[in-house]
């Protein structure tokens, strides 16, 4: 940026056009010196000298740092530097939306943009509407990013694509009707006039199209009528097949129902549809012959086919006859009654096996019947209740018998203890010579001397009557003493 003055030196100037002539009063000085400016003044004076003295558009050369892509408005936010300085950087989304890569940390570039204030932060930043990498196009670039996320989700693996169709009858050409591309395709596609083709116009240049593209992608997906999809362009520039290495377009081309076969460009164009796609062919003319190039052998296929089939087929009629001819020297076919001799023969053993079978089984079941027949006369309710009176009369016969046993038991038991008690009965007692000596007064019995007194009145008991006497003397001598 080429400029006369810097900035400060315009400030100078400019401050010194609007200060006072020396001849001025100290007084009047002082009272414009005293007299404040707001933030916003300020602010508004430092924003009109950068637009006076920068050019409205200027082109700044340095690395990304700190690059953020806003959610919600989709503006990009991030600062530029070199080694001794930094400014912030914004590019709003419309701008934004226009590039054909994603900037990041360390990407030295240049932008293209004006310098302006924020004023609620206070600061300038340089407001960016074109970016452009510095040593490499943009769009080379974009498709190197492109590449390397594709890459790594695996739209490229080998194992993921699927074999064309050797014989496919349904062919979708996916191209513009208006260039040379299509003409080549159906120029190797009419040799084979069986074939149903459908050509399906998009554009293949300019903004819009690999979304064209992709959504008649998607389209044939959904019918899923045709067994094989080639996509052809024209040789061109990088900005002219751009459109071919558009995310969008991958993704679609990864996604189709039928096998898809690319041919853009030149030998020398590869572009991401021709990774993505199941086969790469370097030309739209090589793609439709790699689609015809079983069809192109299949008439002498099927002539070797035919003639295999044709001795297969001689070969099985041969070996008939020969079966056919052994089967007419066959013992069966001279006399055909010896078979049905031999079946009818089978067939009455086979009847007298069953019938002994069946009257061996009936003997069985008759004999099982009367054995069952006896077992239920045995349980019969009357025999039941002869058997259940027989024992009855037992039982009571037992009880009988049981009872007169435990009577005796009990006599005899009541005569022991019955001349147990007439044995020490005081009358029996007295019998055998004993007497019975009490108080006549107070009833007791008279055990020793010492119970009686002088002129107590006692009474004797003996067998056949009592006797009543007085007592004299207490120390009478003891009996037997």
């Amino acid at each position: 940026m080429a400029s006369g003055n810097s900035f400060w030196d315009f400030q100078e100037k400019f401050a010194a056009k609007k200060s006072p002539a020396p001849s001025q009063s100290t007084d009047t000085a002082g009272a414009a010196a005293a007299k404040p400016l707001s933030v916003t003044q300020l602010t508004q004076r430092i924003e009109r000298a950068l637009k006076s003295q920068l050019p409205a558009t200027v082109l700044v050369q340095g690395e990304v740092s700190n690059f953020k892509l806003h959610a919600g408005s989709g503006h990009a936010y991030f600062t530029l530097k070199d080694p001794a300085a930094c400014i912030d950087c914004i590019m709003y989304r419309s701008d934004a939306e226009t590039l054909r890569f994603t900037p990041a940390d360390g990407l030295e570039l240049i932008a293209t943009g004006r310098v302006g204030v924020f004023a609620p932060r206070g600061r300038y930043q340089l407001y960016v509407t074109h970016l452009q990498p510095l040593g490499q196009g943009a769009l080379e670039l974009a498709r190197q990013q492109i590449q390397a996320k594709l890459q790594a989700e695996g739209l490229f693996d080998a194992d993921r694509k699927r074999p064309v169709p050797r014989y496919p009858r349904r062919i979708a050409l996916v191209t513009s009707t208006q260039t040379a591309a299509v003409q080549d395709m159906l120029k190797v596609l009419r040799r084979f006039p069986f074939l149903h083709v459908q050509v399906y116009h998009v554009p293949v240049q300019g903004d819009g199209s690999a979304e064209r593209i992709a959504a008649a992608l998607h389209h044939l997906s959904r019918l899923d009528v045709h067994d094989l999809i080639l996509l052809g362009r024209g040789g061109g520039s990088l900005e002219d097949l751009w459109e071919f290495n558009e995310e969008i377009l991958a993704r679609a081309v990864a996604a189709t129902s039928a096998p898809v076969v690319t041919g853009i460009g030149h030998e020398i164009d590869v572009s991401i549809a021709d990774l993505v796609a199941d086969h790469h062919a370097h030309t739209p003319t090589e793609a439709a012959q790699i689609a015809t190039q079983y069809w192109r052998t299949a008439p002498d296929l099927l002539d070797g086919h035919a003639l295999r089939l044709k001795r297969e087929i001689q070969s099985l009629l041969t070996h008939a006859r020969q079966r056919l001819a052994h089967i007419e020297r066959h013992e069966l076919f001279r006399r055909p009654l010896d078979r049905v001799n031999q079946l009818r023969q089978l067939l009455d053993d086979r009847e007298r096996t069953l019938t002994t079978a069946i009257a061996a089984r009936l003997r069985d079941k008759s004999d099982r019947i009367a054995r069952l027949e006896a077992r239920l006369r045995e349980r019969h309710p009357r025999h039941r209740t002869v058997l259940e009176s027989q024992r009855l009369t037992a039982l009571v016969t037992r009880l009988r018998r049981a009872a007169g046993q435990t009577l005796q038991i009990r006599s005899r038991t009541i005569d022991l203890l019955a001349a147990r008690l007439h044995a020490i009965n005081p009358q029996e007692v007295l019998k055998r010579g004993y007497s019975l000596t009490t108080h006549k007064k107070t009833g007791q019995i008279v055990r020793d001397p010492s119970n009686v007194k002088p002129g107590e009145t006692l009474i004797t008991r003996l067998a056949t009557g009592q006797i009543e006497s007085t007592v004299q003397d207490a120390r009478q001598l003891r009996l037997f003493e």
